[in-house]
């Protein structure tokens, strides 16, 4: 919101430059008409696309996300929106680092877990901790919008499924598959350890060949 404001401002600013020039006061006379600054005007577009490119940025990287938890979600529909820090005053769920609703395919990442997966992308292979959730967040939150509601549940389907969330977003094979172990070996099986909330998130029949095990062709368990 505040880059958009800021580079409205600076077309404001050009728009009042080039407006003095082509539609001046009738009073002053022709050969005392003010001329363009074009040094100062080529500066103020600089700034206006300097600022417009993070929100458009983030708006193909939405568009980006939104087809591929698509995808990952079988066909359902999904729309995902990344918050802002202004966005995240107006969430209910702002507690969470992100939500989905199945109903209509809504999937809200929380400010700043849109920039954390972006970083991700420009560096797999030595994405930190907090990177590889977010890779997993994504995950998720496709799986909710694929009709699952049980937590634990949507966790395992989601473990199984981050290898292949990895490659749908642009990863190369042996990142996303050391990612996707990486966080059922250490963040999940925490989960199962610190008990509590994240308890409800954890299932000791997600694990291969036990219950929730999918038989996935390309889970995370299965061994290349």
């Amino acid at each position: 919101m505040l880059w958009l404001l800021a580079s409205l401002f600076f077309c404001w600013l050009i728009f009042r430059e080039l407006k003095a020039r082509w539609f001046p006061d009738p009073a002053y006379e022709r050969a005392a008409r003010p001329s363009i600054h074009k040094p100062y005007v080529f500066v103020l577009a600089v700034l206006a696309l300097a600022c417009a490119w993070p929100p458009f940025q983030i708006w193909r990287f939405e568009r980006m996300l939104s087809a591929k938890a698509t995808e990952l979600a079988d066909a359902r529909r999904a729309n995902v929106h990344c918050n802002t820090v202004f966005d995240t005053f107006f969430d209910s769920a702002y507690l969470a680092a992100g939500h989905a609703n199945p109903e209509n395919g809504e999937i809200v990442f929380q400010y700043p877990w849109c920039q954390t997966l972006m970083d991700y992308l420009a560096h797999p292979g030595r994405a930190s901790e907090a990177e590889i959730a977010s890779l997993n967040l994504f995950t998720h939150e496709s799986m909710h919008v694929r009709g699952e509601l049980n937590e634990a549940i949507t966790e395992c389907q989601a473990v199984q499924r981050n290898y292949r969330a990895a490659r749908l977003l642009g990863v190369t094979d042996i990142p996303a598959r050391n990612s996707a172990l990486s966080y059922y070996q250490r963040t999940y099986m925490d989960k199962g350890r610190i008990g509590g909330m994240q308890a409800a998130y954890f299932s000791n029949e997600c694990a291969p060949g036990r219950a929730l095990d999918e038989r996935l062709v390309d889970s995370t368990w299965v061994v290349p």
